[in-house]
């Protein structure tokens, strides 16, 4: 469903700028199929998608050197897989044709008694679409292109080295839910799944004893998901509720730990960033925080041993490839005493360890 979703995203804007979110996320599902750790029900998706990556991409999951010829190599060390191919042109279009099926499959199974043009070749369908058409042009703009890989590109590297470490941090059990899982748990299978629906269900009620004792069945039941020894028919919603709390958490101390570069940097430039003045951390729009998430990852991920210098040179490097352009070089960059700045900032904050507490510990 994910590689429809993806798909659906795509070939309904016509937006380059959504166009690269939609790839760089295509670029992580797509190396999710390397991913030895998949789910069961997971791998019987996987494992045509190897199959049918396997022109550019090898049995481990990074580009083949027999095809090397082909591909478009990273522009930089500071990757993961630096040194490597990354996946070409000619992946990213099959990506692409794979998720436009994948939509239309999508559809049939919401809607199956919807009237569908069966006499239209799927592939036909493909051609005429307005993405299709603009990605295999030969009036289409370089730079789009250039764009649009550079972004597939990136989530496929993403997609190989897995999440970081701002966001994978253990964390105390919760025994209260995130907002986020109740607005949108799903319908999970199991004994203590359907306890959850059935206590959410049920209508607040007005006694305070009767209050008090509801509130610690539930907060129970959210301590059993965090033992040891889940039994098997709850294993799957236990492990959703750890990772949805898991996630808040850390992506709460991860943006707070971007806010502190952001303002470390803004401190040393006397409030400029660019060719401009600078607004506060809460002006900034959803999209142009990323390329901090980026930053501040890399400073979390920095191996042992590796210098400030090191490590902000490469973490500047993944600011400017969130944002699908090529940083400036680091010896003669004018603003590196900013970044550094940044870093430091970033560094204080996680060495404090005081981003936002963990709900209901």
């Amino acid at each position: 469903m994910q590689e429809a979703g993806y798909g659906y995203g795509l070939f309904t804007t016509k937006s380059p700028d959504l166009w690269k979110w939609h790839l760089e996320n295509l670029g992580q599902l797509c190396a999710e199929a390397w991913d030895d750790s998949l789910p069961e029900e997971d791998r019987a998706w996987a494992e045509p998608y190897r199959k049918k990556f396997s022109t550019w991409i090898d049995d481990s999951g990074h580009a083949d050197m027999d095809h090397k010829a082909s591909a478009v190599y990273l522009r930089s060390r500071h990757g993961r897989f630096g040194g490597e191919p990354a996946s070409p042109w000619p992946m990213l279009l099959e990506a692409v044709q794979s998720a436009f099926f994948a939509m239309l499959e999508g559809f049939k199974k919401e809607r199956p008694g919807a009237s569908e043009p069966a006499a239209v070749d799927p592939m036909s369908r493909l051609h005429k679409t307005y993405l299709w058409q603009t990605l295999t042009s030969d009036e289409t703009a370089q730079e789009h292109r250039v764009d649009a890989l550079r972004a597939f590109q990136r989530g496929f590297r993403i997609g190989r080295r897995g999440r970081p470490r701002t966001l994978t941090r253990p964390i105390p059990p919760m025994l209260e839910p995130p907002a986020t899982w109740e607005i949108g748990a799903p319908a999970l299978p199991g004994p203590s799944a359907a306890s959850e629906r059935a206590l959410r269900a049920l209508p607040v009620p007005d006694d305070p004893k009767e209050l008090a004792a509801r509130t610690q069945e539930r907060r129970a039941l959210y301590a059993s998901a965090w033992r040891d020894d889940v039994p098997e028919e709850d294993r799957l919603w236990a492990a959703l509720y750890r990772e949805t709390c898991m996630l808040w958490v850390n992506n709460r101390r991860r943006s707070a730990l971007a806010q502190s570069a952001y303002e470390g940097y803004l401190q040393s430039s006397d409030g400029r960033f660019g060719s401009g003045p600078a607004g506060p951390w809460r002006s900034v729009d959803t999209f142009a925080k990323e390329p901090w998430y980026s930053l501040v990852d890399r400073v979390e991920d920095a191996p042992e041993g590796e210098s400030e210098q090191a490590t902000a040179e490469a973490a500047v490097w993944e600011y400017w490839d969130a944002l699908y352009r090529d940083a400036p070089p680091w010896d003669s960059n004018p603003d590196r005493a900013h970044w550094l700045t940044a870093v430091r900032a970033a560094r204080r904050k996680a060495q404090a360890d005081d981003g936002p507490p963990a709900m209901g510990r």
